[in-house]
């Protein structure tokens, strides 16, 4: 019997995503994705539907999806400082290296460039620092998100829980897909006080 995915399609239409059929593909062990859409249809691992139930299943592609938005608009943000960063770096190295071939000195070695090509690397630094930073605030906006609109905290923590198990499978190592699920699932039981109804140990 195949599984009921209306509540997937359900939540599509819950974020935005209007008439989205939602069908169930093999699990890729290498990418370890759980949810792609387009325009038309939702793809679904079937490890997703083996772990969960369908409501924590459907709070997951929420979270999903907010996730997502969030991290377009980021790096909408990350885009539009590094390009002028970098158009600015190109130009100062060019401008040397001309007043330097100006002054009839030899065409100058490639470390002559490196306060311009210094400043470039920390640039990428930065920005990969930031990326990192803003990847964990983005999952934890995601969550709130996903709480605030289906009202309740608990299918999103009991998924996330679920899911922590998952694998990659990479050049014959196995990694933890989402190593921070854990963590995330932890913080919202603290916020919402998810385990204060239970009786002390």
């Amino acid at each position: 019997m195949s599984a009921d995915l209306t509540p997937l399609e359900q939540a599509a239409e819950l974020v935005g995503l209007r008439g989205l059929k939602a069908r169930v593909v093999p699990h890729d062990r290498r990418r370890g994705w759980w949810f792609r859409w387009n325009s038309t249809e939702l793809l679904v691992s079937e490890r997703v539907l083996d772990r969960c139930p369908p409501a924590d299943a459907s709070a997951l592609f929420v979270d999903e999806v907010m996730r997502q938005r969030r991290l377009r608009s980021r790096r909408r943000i990350l885009l539009w400082i590094a390009s002028p960063t970098a158009v600015a770096v190109i130009v100062l190295s060019l401008m040397r290296a001309g007043r330097h071939l100006d002054s009839g000195a030899p065409v100058p070695e490639l470390w002559y460039l490196s306060p311009a090509a210094l400043l470039l690397l920390a640039g990428v630094f930065a920005c990969c620092i930031t990326w990192s930073a803003g990847s964990a605030a983005a999952a934890e906006w995601a969550d709130d998100e996903t709480v605030k609109l289906l009202g309740d905290a608990t299918p999103l923590v009991r998924g996330l829980n679920e899911m922590d198990f998952e694998e990659l499978h990479i050049a014959g190592k196995v990694l933890s897909a989402r190593p921070d699920l854990h963590r995330r699932a932890e913080r919202l039981v603290r916020l919402h006080g998810l385990c204060e109804a239970q009786p002390p140990a």
